[in-house]
């Protein structure tokens, strides 16, 4: 049995999760076949890069909800990119709404989460008032059996389950809120962390060990990585480094219509 420790930085963890992601079966079958919708998130872009084979150079622009060193927020819609529509392996002009009464077991629905719990659980923050993307789409999706994948790295692991933190959430039950306050949603579908895409990559186990960083490492964690031949584990992860961060232009409060005021003490 060889082992090797390795350090991915948030970016470097998306890259290796958007490869996995990319080389699942039923993506390749709905590439084929079917439909895949890859909805906005940072973590998508890597997902929609590895799936297309093309660069998405201005990677926060593939993304609605974000989280900055200044709270919850949205990006600037006027730059925003659109959700990734593929049908039989060709990138669409369609958006999500123009297919979603259309896809059914054969299709994919690719969407990122902002929490994950010690149980397995994803969960993504609800800042529209109407629940967003999932709102409009998750009734459709598991009434028609679409399988649903969802990519998250654990640098989102919260030490709770998410049903524990749902209840307390909302977006106007906050008395004071760092830019927008947001409720939770539970995110049904097969989970795809850094654990499970060591092993759909390379056939090895991944066990996370310690996180945090300083110079360049901040929010990245720690592998260890078991398995009867590392080699390629290793020479991928090497590829790996160096995948630079991701920024994001956030709206301007003054131009922005989620009214987050409205609701909650906007203190940052």
């Amino acid at each position: 049995m060889e082992r090797a420790l390795v350090t991915l930085t948030p970016s470097e963890a998306k890259r290796l999760i958007g490869r996995a992601v990319a080389a699942m079966e039923p993506v390749r079958d709905a590439l084929k076949n079917g439909t895949v919708v890859i909805c906005l998130g940072t973590t998508n872009a890597f997902v929609a890069e590895e799936v297309m084979g093309t660069e998405i150079k201005e990677k926060g622009k593939f993304a609605i909800g974000i989280i900055t060193s200044r709270g919850t927020c949205i990006t600037n819609p006027s730059t925003r990119l659109r959700e990734l529509v593929i049908r039989e392996g060709k990138v669409t002009e369609l958006s999500m709404k123009d297919v979603l009464n259309d896809l059914g077991p054969n299709d994919v629905f690719i969407k990122g989460a902002n929490a994950i719990d010690p149980f397995g659980n994803a969960g993504v923050f609800l800042g529209s008032q109407t629940g967003g993307t999932l709102g409009m789409s998750i009734g459709v999706l598991l009434s028609r059996g679409v399988k649903i994948i969802v990519p998250v790295s654990l640098e989102k692991l919260i030490p709770y389950s998410i049903w524990e933190i749902i209840p307390r959430m909302g977006n106007r039950k906050f008395r004071y809120a760092m830019k927008m306050p947001v409720g939770m949603m539970p995110l049904p579908g097969e989970v795809v962390t850094e654990v499970e895409a060591f092993n759909i990559l390379f056939g090895c186990e991944c066990y996370p060990i310690g996180g945090g960083g300083i110079n360049g490492g901040e929010g990245g964690k720690c592998y260890l990585l078991e398995g009867e031949n590392l080699e390629d584990a290793w020479k991928e992860v090497i590829k790996l480094k160096g995948e630079r961060r991701v920024v994001a232009e956030e709206e301007d409060c003054k131009d922005c219509n989620m009214q987050c005021w409205r609701f909650a003490r906007i203190d940052a």
